[in-house]
């Protein structure tokens, strides 16, 4: 299997798999804190639905949390697939290249530390646990995005940059039109985020499928 079709099955399937996990199936089968529920109380009540859920909670988050670091991966497979000596916008796909794998190991210590406040919750230190579980809900929610919005960014502005075919160049025109404006929505108050965020998934999705359609 090619770079270009590995990378273009791990963008078509890693998010949908990592937004059908957080989005409705822990939901659906874990549960958690009501939403009007906020601090310590959250993360008590998160920690306890997922110890009494601990197998299906760890079996959930690894599908969940590995369809988030293969939509990683598809990006930085399809970033060095952009890079080379004398290419249009190849300086930002090496930065990309460079930048993602960073952020996905942010991610999945992020990730970790959510295990890690059960663990400690089933040692009887649940102190640690609330700690631990507080650092794992809020770490990862904004400054590793960040930088991942960037870095989709330069991908989709050296794709228009460097191929011809249209469907191409639109979806890479959407990501660093979609990413640019999150990355800027970043700093203030926009309450758009969450529309954009859903297009920005759709179109890594097609961005996934044109890559197997190009290979093909």
């Amino acid at each position: 299997m090619s770079s270009k079709t590995l990378a273009g099955y791990l963008l078509g399937i890693g998010p949908i798999v990592m937004l059908a996990v957080f989005i409705f199936l822990f939901d659906a089968l874990i549960g958690g804190a009501e939403e009007d529920v906020l601090g310590e109380a959250k993360i008590k009540a998160d920690i306890a639905a997922g110890m009494e859920n601990y197998s299906l909670i760890r079996l959930l988050g690894f599908l969940g949390g590995g369809g988030m670091l293969a939509m990683m991966l598809g990006y930085t497979l399809w970033a060095r697939l952009l890079q080379g000596e004398g290419k249009k916008g190849a300086t930002l796909a090496t930065v990309a290249s460079i930048a993602i794998p960073v952020a996905a190991a942010g991610m999945m210590m992020s990730m970790d530390f959510n295990f890690a406040a059960m663990n400690a919750w089933d040692k009887g230190d649940t102190s640690s646990a609330l700690i631990l579980g507080a650092v794992g809900e809020y770490a990862g929610a904004d400054f590793i995005w960040m930088f991942l919005m960037i870095s989709v960014g330069f991908i989709g502005l050296a794709t228009v940059l460097q191929l011809t075919d249209k469907v191409s160049r639109s979806i890479g025109g959407i990501l660093a039109v979609v990413t640019l404006v999150m990355f800027v929505g970043w700093f203030s108050s926009f309450e758009g985020l969450d529309f954009l965020w859903m297009i920005w998934m759709a179109a890594t999705v097609a961005a996934g499928v044109n890559l197997i359609r190009q290979k093909a």
